[in-house]
């Protein structure tokens, strides 16, 4: 069988796959979105891109249920499909929302009145400015506006405020540089990547992500920016936070704690606006929480000697409903960490609010069980099958 046919036929069965499962996205999908329009954007981003069939079927109808999950299209627009490299070879799939989508589900979220992000061109008449009265003028060239030079994002809050965030070629470049997707791009592990592609559009995400950090998000939104968090890598970079500490202090940040263990992590200083580099100790933690948080934190992470632990987990597995997927059962630790991930979902924390506890090299293991645990009950509420 030729390679153009092998193709076509791959295309044929995911097509099969996507009709036979059509009531998962139509669980999955909002109620503006119809099930068969959704459908012909997906086999049509699928056609223009046939290395997509190449990643586990599993895995790129996942992605694909992921884009309904956000209500969005992925028609390159509002979010894509991307390939990226698997660790055991060949490809995957990841879904990337786009900033059109990022904008659009701002607007449906009320959490912020207004955010535009706009990329600038050396031809554009451009001036902005730091300090006590911040502002940014952007006139764009009519005609041959030459070379992206730059992007920006103004958002404003519910109360009038408004915040800035301006990034040259430069630092977006250098994000980019050290991303995992675009390292495996340029081993020639992957035939394509946004960064190449779709560059202005990255461009502008990249300030929105990095602006993101200091504005007020609901979970939805937070997750919904950080789909596609093996394009970035941010560590490192000049946060423009602390170029902006007198406009950015009274902004009061709602971003969840971020799960362990992620290399690009940072952690933003609520009261100063600050980037704050170093592992936050123990007594950090616990003066970061309030008290009712420690004690639940406590309750859900706190190591116990073993043989405590042990029976925790056999009265756990005792009563689970299901077979847990995702982590060794037979470590007890794993099983009590899995619960109260369960628990966690159900009173509706976010995936990322990883109990500090787990947080640590040496329970690495742990954190990855909590979030096992909250991901079965996010699938079964969005109506897919958490205990396959």
């Amino acid at each position: 069988m030729s390679k153009g046919n092998s193709k076509a036929v791959a295309l044929r069965e995911f097509q099969q796959i996507v009709e036979t499962r059509r009531a998962e996205f139509q669980n999955a999908l909002p109620a503006h979105i119809p099930v068969a329009r959704f459908e012909r954007v997906v086999m049509t981003a699928i056609q223009n891109n046939l290395q997509l069939l190449e990643a586990p079927r599993r895995e790129l109808f996942n992605a694909c249920v992921k884009a309904a999950q956000d209500g969005l299209l992925p028609d390159g627009r509002e979010g894509a499909l991307v390939c990226r490299p698997s660790k055991g070879g060949g490809v995957t799939v990841t879904w990337q929302p786009m900033i059109a989508g990022i904008r659009k589900k701002v607007r449906n979220s009320g959490e912020i009145a207004t955010w535009e992000v706009h990329a600038v061109y050396e031809n554009d008449e451009f001036e902005y400015e730091l300090g006590d009265n911040p502002f940014i003028r952007h006139k764009p060239a009519l005609h041959n506006r030459g070379k992206l030079v730059a992007v920006y994002s103004v958002a404003t809050l519910k109360s009038g405020e408004k915040s800035r965030d301006v990034m040259s070629v430069d630092e977006v470049n250098a994000i980019r540089d050290r991303s995992d997707a675009w390292k495996a791009y340029k081993a020639g592990k992957i035939k394509s990547t946004p960064w190449v592609t779709d560059y202005a559009e990255m461009a502008k995400k990249t300030v929105a992500r990095r602006h993101s950090k200091v504005l007020p998000m609901s979970t939805d939104l937070d997750d919904l920016l950080r789909r596609d968090d093996e394009l970035y890598d941010f560590k490192g970079t000049t946060d423009a936070a602390a170029r902006e500490p007198q406009e950015r202090s009274g902004i009061k940040t709602k971003l969840d704690a971020l799960a362990l263990p992620a290399q690009d992590a940072e952690v933003i200083d609520a009261e100063t606006g600050e980037v704050i580099d170093a592992e936050p100790t123990a007594g950090t933690q616990q003066q970061e929480q309030s008290p009712p948080a420690q004690e639940e934190a406590s309750k859900e992470a706190a190591p116990a000697d073993d043989g405590d632990l042990a029976e925790r987990a056999a009265i756990i597995l005792e009563n689970l409903d299901h077979a847990p997927r995702g982590i060794d059962a037979d470590d007890p630790a794993q099983v009590v960490a899995y619960a109260a991930g369960i628990e966690a979902a159900q009173a509706g924390r976010s995936r990322r609010a990883v109990p500090p506890e787990y947080r640590t090299e040496n329970r690495q293991a742990e954190a990855a069980a909590w979030q096992a645990g909250h991901d079965y009950v996010t699938v079964r509420q969005q109506g897919g099958k958490g205990d396959q």
